[in-house]
């Protein structure tokens, strides 16, 4: 009798053990990670008008085992003029994610704008000014904001590829997230809230053609560049909110965002088509670089840091967008009323400190921000697992939603059988890799199989079109 009554509290035991085993690995630092470096992921047209390769870095656990993982995708900061997938302050964040059994993608996205037609600093004299950091003063405001704009198609653009990734990475769909630092902030707050056409900024369209030569900055195209590229003026429009890149049949929604020292310069928070992203925001209150509150960007280093020092040839920098930071979002959202779950982590750093490199502008303890946000966006999670994860185009055996056709072996390597399950009338095949690039296209197919031997390892969306309809089924090449 005392075993039948103690049976409910052992089954009890077994059902909270397996509760912990499930949120564990999103909440706890449990596994090592290894980095897949320099996977290509887009190209684009910078401002310019010159086509650039991005790349992106995948962090992964390892060892986990888990079919459902779920994935950030990171920008990094350096004012839309600098910077990397590799900087500091990604490499200072992405690992601690990683070892949780999150996989993160620290992207490359487009930086530069037209510089302004004036000067800088004087680099040779002005102490906190380097040849490269000059290119920072911008022709006008609206290159900050194109660039801005363009950096969130990229991070679109990522979060596309990624989710079409999610058979080869085991990935949750529902349970994407983008984060930025600084600059790569701002682009992740516009990725994740601006989600309608009518909020795309005026800049964005096209604009009069940027100011040209002379400029004692020209130098900075160099950057930006290849050796010998034409740089031109035009400013057309930037197209959709969407960008061009990854257009694979996959959406860009994430279920959150977090925003380390970066901002807005739009309120993109009241139009939400859907579920709106959980949102974390944190900031120094003494950050001279983006202003905690609201104030063009670097107003307050060049009035605090540069003027002072104006007769060693340091130059305010103008031609900045008004921007706010963490504070002002935080009084934005409560002051509308928006419907935004958000969790604000300011830190009372005091007043201005032009010695301290850089000036208020960093993260504060990278590792506590991190578990921070892993708690506070652990119910998400574990509701999106719960509603479905892998929501695609057909099932893990290879089958597609209307059970009409199977691919088999999948993986596969040089021939990809298809089985006719419903023996509808086959019209033609095409098969396009994780960029949306058609790859083979077969009219008037004779025969259940395709010849593959000619594509790389990776993930591919086979479109079969019959007198029904169409079918999209994916498969992986690995040899």
């Amino acid at each position: 009798m005392a075993r039948l009554f103690l049976l409910p509290f052992i089954l009890l035991a077994f059902a909270f053990l397996n509760l912990l085993e499930a949120q564990l690995p999103y909440t706890e630092i449990q596994y090592d990670y290894r980095v897949d470096s320099s996977v290509y992921y887009g190209t684009a047209t910078n401002y310019a008008g010159n086509p650039v390769d991005l790349y992106l870095d995948i962090y992964k656990p390892i060892g986990d085992n888990n079919r459902n993982r779920p994935t950030l995708v990171m920008a990094f900061g350096g004012a839309w003029i600098g910077g990397n997938k590799r900087s500091s302050d990604i490499t200072s964040i992405a690992p601690w994610f990683a070892r949780r059994g999150f996989v993160v993608a620290a992207i490359d996205y487009r930086l530069g704008f037209h510089p302004s037609v004036g000067t800088g600093s004087n680099y040779l004299t002005c102490p906190p000014v380097t040849m490269e950091s000059n290119c920072v003063y911008p022709a006008d405001s609206n290159e900050v904001i194109r660039a801005m704009f363009r950096g969130m198609q990229d991070l679109k653009g990522a979060i596309r590829f990624m989710k079409a990734r999610n058979l080869e990475d085991s990935l949750c769909i529902e349970n994407f997230f983008v984060a930025g630092v600084s600059a790569g902030g701002f682009n992740a707050l516009a990725a994740a809230f601006l989600d309608d056409d009518s909020e795309k900024p005026p800049a964005a369209f096209a604009i009069n053609d940027a100011p040209g030569p002379p400029s004692a900055l020209n130098y900075c195209h160099n950057y930006y560049n290849t050796p010998g590229a034409q740089v031109q003026l035009n400013r057309p429009d930037l197209g959709s909110i969407e960008g061009d890149i990854a257009q694979n049949g996959y959406n860009a929604e994430v279920a959150g965002a977090f925003n380390f020292i970066g901002g807005v310069m739009h309120d993109y928070f009241g139009i939400e088509n859907g579920l709106s992203p959980l949102l974390y925001i944190h900031h120094q209150t003494s950050d001279l670089v983006v202003s905690c509150a609201q104030a063009p960007l670097l107003s307050s280093l060049s009035v605090n840091c540069l003027a002072p020092l104006g007769f060693l040839g340091c130059t305010t920098i103008g031609n900045m967008p008004r921007a706010r930071g963490s504070c002002a979002i935080e009084t934005l959202i409560n002051s509308q009323n928006y419907n935004i779950n958000f969790q604000s982590v300011i830190s009372q750093t005091g007043g201005p400190n032009c010695l301290q490199d850089p000036p208020g502008h960093s993260v504060v303890s990278p590792q506590t921000r991190v578990a921070e946000i892993v708690t506070f966006i652990s119910e998400r999670i574990s509701q999106n697992e719960t509603n479905g994860c892998n929501i695609t185009t057909v099932d893990a055996s290879g089958r597609s939603e209307s059970d009409a056709f199977l691919l088999f072996p999948n993986p596969a390597q040089d021939v990809l059988q298809i089985k006719n399950l419903n023996h509808l009338k086959l019209e033609s095949f095409s098969i396009s890799n994780a960029l949306g690039q058609k790859v083979i296209q077969i009219s008037l197919p004779d025969n259940d199989s395709v010849d593959i031997s000619a594509l790389k390892n990776g993930l591919y969306f086979l479109e079969i079109k019959t007198n029904h309809g169409l079918s999209t089924l994916r498969f992986l090449v690995s040899r």
